[in-house]
């Protein structure tokens, strides 16, 4: 960005360059996402200087980026099924690291990290270190489940030797991109990579009903942009949708609502007694 701006150029001019940047860029071959990315940084860099009164909340320029391109949506999932299957083609160490990461929606470098020391039996919990994470944050993974049942089975092949919670004959689980090859194509999903994983964990996470704040604390997504694009449509979800839809009847006070108006035999009618108590009381003296 230096190089095209120059480095003498006002900070109050560039905005009426922008739209020539993202296009010398995208001739450079640059993706749009990565454009997105230097044009929030520079946005940034904007409310950054206006916030220290280096630069005039007039003077901060709008500054627009490229549409997200729905193609770019995340392609590639498992079915909770689909994992169990390729597990079984898989030595038995690799094959709890892909159930871990499944369930988990970690990045696979984040799961092969954790040692034991990370792991609180007590609390039932693990705790990711934030050197460990993409986003320098840490996380807490509880626990429980599917996820109880792995840790366990690590137990029993606990060596004193090693640390880490996955590893095969004492040493780190690294890459195992050739038997995830073999084990993809003997269930007939040839070209899936690990990563997908991780995707299908945050669908699945949201298909069992978790709200997708809670997922987010899971996967360590820190925007909800970046975990739409995890979380596809497909026609089984509007098939559930439309079928939720068909047998919802609407909230309660409305339904006996509707009823009393159609005849509901247990409705009552307190309006026409309270006005022949009224009328009964004004004109009774006049007609005794």
């Amino acid at each position: 960005m230096l190089d095209y701006f120059g480095k003498r150029t006002k900070a109050v001019k560039l905005g009426y360059r922008l739209d020539d940047y993202v296009a010398h860029r995208r001739t450079e071959g640059k993706a749009d996402a990565s454009i997105r990315i230097e044009l929030a940084l520079l946005d940034r860099a904007f409310r950054l200087a206006v916030k220290k009164r280096l630069l005039s909340h007039r003077c901060r320029p709008e500054i627009e980026k490229p549409a997200d391109d729905p193609s770019r949506v995340r392609k590639g999932f498992f079915t909770r099924e689909q994992v169990e299957t390729l597990c079984g083609h898989l030595p038995a160490p690799v094959a709890d690291l892909v159930l871990f990461l499944f369930f988990s929606a970690w990045r696979v470098g984040e799961a092969r990290r954790i040692e034991w020391k990370h792991y609180a039996r007590e609390d039932a919990a693990i705790s990711l270190p934030a050197e460990f994470s993409k986003n320098k944050r840490p996380r807490l993974l509880p626990i429980t489940g599917e996820l109880a049942a792995i840790i366990e089975r690590r137990l029993k092949a606990r060596r004193l030797d090693c640390p880490f919670i996955f590893h095969r004959n004492g040493r780190r689980v690294g890459d195992f991109r050739k038997l995830w090859a073999k084990a993809c194509t003997a269930i007939g999903v040839p070209g899936r990579i690990v990563h997908d994983l991780r995707r299908s964990g945050v669908k699945h996470l949201i298909d069992s009903g978790v709200d997708p704040h809670t997922v987010m604390a899971f996967s360590g997504h820190r925007t909800p942009s970046m975990l739409r694009r995890y979380h596809i449509i497909d026609l089984d979800d509007l098939r559930r949708a439309a079928e939720r839809v068909s047998s919802y009847q609407g909230p309660a006070r409305e339904r006996h609502a509707a009823q009393t108006r159609n005849g509901n035999p247990h409705r009552t009618r307190t309006g026409p007694r309270i006005f022949k108590g009224w009328l009964r009381r004004r004109i009774g003296p006049w007609l005794s």
